[in-house]
């Protein structure tokens, strides 16, 4: 569904007048559209790795740069996930995590060393204080790229046909906790419940469906 589809979907739901674009409304009509996104960010914020959310990002080091700056929407990165390929003949090499203090312990003095000697291919990747992304050994050439995965944060949608970054055939969900925020609102308690009862089984079923269900190979 999109935006004005999921607000005129509330809207039904709480015997409203449904709005024909999201740029003209009113009263209750306007606490729905924010109870649209609110319940997007609920559900975006319950898991921190929801698979529609994770981004396949790739950056190309730079000589003598040892920290890179990680994207601004990301909420949270995949460190297991990051690799390196020297170039489009050579396979791509897996990055093993280190921990701020490991680096410090084992990596830091070698890798501020002025002679620039010690720079070579990356082995390792950290992360730090500053939430940047940190490679060891510092790069000594400018065309390795670095490829990883992050889980990124998501937009408050603003136009009638912006849709959810949530799959759809999970927009109940959206809408029944739209649903629960709006009868709260109204202090109907019995409805909010009841909302909030169709919010947490949506819930739980995009979980299982999405996160806890395992791979397996099926016998033919």
């Amino acid at each position: 569904m999109t935006f004005l589809e999921l607000i005129n979907a509330v809207l039904r739901e709480i015997n409203e007048v449904e709005i024909t674009t999201v740029s003209s409304t009113r009263g209750i009509q306007t606490s729905v559209k924010d109870f649209i996104n609110k319940a997007q960010r609920d559900i975006i914020n319950s898991e921190i790795e929801w698979p529609f959310t994770v981004v396949s990002q790739s950056f190309t080091t730079t000589a003598g740069t040892a920290e890179y700056a990680r994207e601004s929407n990301a909420k949270t990165v995949n460190y297991d996930s990051f690799t390196v390929q020297e170039s489009a003949s050579t396979a791509e090499k897996k990055l093993r995590y280190l921990s701020f203090n490991e680096y410090l312990d084992r990596r830091n003095e070698a890798d501020t060393n002025p002679d620039t000697g010690s720079r070579a291919v990356p082995e390792f990747i950290y992360k730090t204080p500053d939430q940047k992304l940190g490679l060891s050994p510092v790069p000594d050439e400018s065309t390795y790229t670095v490829r990883y995965y992050y889980y990124k944060t998501v937009s408050d949608m603003t136009a009638n046909t912006d849709t959810p970054t949530i799959p759809e055939r999970f927009h109940d969900v959206i809408v029944n906790r739209s649903r629960y925020y709006t009868h709260m609102l109204r202090s109907d308690v019995q409805f909010s419940q009841l909302a909030l009862r169709d919010y947490t089984e949506g819930l739980s079923r995009m979980r299982i469906e999405l996160i806890n269900r395992k791979d397996y190979m099926r016998a033919v």
